[in-house]
C-alpha cells in the first residue's frame, strides 16, 4: 500500500486519533498515542508451468483483473514458504501436486488494487518442466485453465503487469524444449 492509495484510513487504529502523519511513504505514525503501522509489501507466488511448449494460464475468476488471464498462484500465507505457497495454491487452483519439480525464478514487484486499496506485492516466479500434460481442474480463484503455445502469447490478455514481465522474461531467456 502507498501513502496515496491509503487516503482512506483517516483514524488510528489503536486510538481514533485523527493526528496521523506520513513520515515516509511506508510507514504512518499517530500524534496523540505513537502508534506507528508500517505498510511493507505482501508476497505471492505464480508458476510457469510448461509443458510440450505450451504454459498453462488461467482466466481469473475474481477481481481484480476478472476475466484476464493469470499464471497459477497466489498470496503467501503466514508462516509458509514460498514453495509451500506455491505448491498449495496448484492444488487450490488446479488439484496438482507438484514439489522437487519446482525451480525459483526471479521476482517483480507488482500493485494488487483490491476493494479500492492498492497493495505493493513482490511476485516470487517458479518455473516447472512437465513432459506430459497433466489432469487439472481449474477452482478457487480461477474461472478456467488453458494450455496456450509459449510462441503466441498474448501479453496484453495477462491481468498483471509483474507476471507479463514474468512471461516475456522467461520467454526470451528460455529456448523452447529441443531447441
Amino acid at each position: 500500500m502507498t501513502r496515496e492509495s491509503n487516503a482512506s484510513i483517516t483514524h488510528c487504529p489503536q486510538c481514533g486519533s485523527e493526528a496521523l502523519t506520513w513520515p515516509s511513504p511506508k510507514h504512518f505514525t499517530c500524534a496523540d498515542c505513537g502508534f506507528v503501522l508500517y505498510l511493507n509489501i505482501a508476497a505471492a507466488v505464480a508458476v510457469i508451468i510448461e509443458c510440450q511448449g505450451k504454459i498453462l494460464l488461467g482466466v481469473r475468476r475474481h477481481e481484480p483483473k476478472k476475466g484476464m488471464l493469470d499464471l497459477p498462484g497466489g498470496f503467501v500465507d503466514q508462516g509458509e514458504s514460498a514453495e509451500q505457497a506455491v505448491c498449495r495454491e496448484l492444488k487450490e487452483e488446479l488439484a496438482i501436486e507438484l514439489h522437487d519439480e519446482l525451480r525459483y525464478l526471479f521476482s517483480f514487484p507488482n500493485k494488487y488494487l483490491y476493494r479500492g486499496i492498492e497493495y505493493d506485492t513482490l511476485d516470487l516466479i517458479y518455473l516447472v518442466h512437465l513432459n506430459e500434460f497433466p489432469q487439472f481442474t481449474a477452482g478457487d480463484d480461477l474461472a478456467e485453465a488453458l494450455w496456450v503455445d509459449r510462441n503466441t502469447l498474448d501479453y496484453q490478455k495477462i491481468g498483471f503487469d509483474s507476471l507479463r514481465q514474468a512471461l516475456r522474461r522467461y520467454r526470451e531467456g528460455s529456448p523452447a524444449p529441443g531447441k
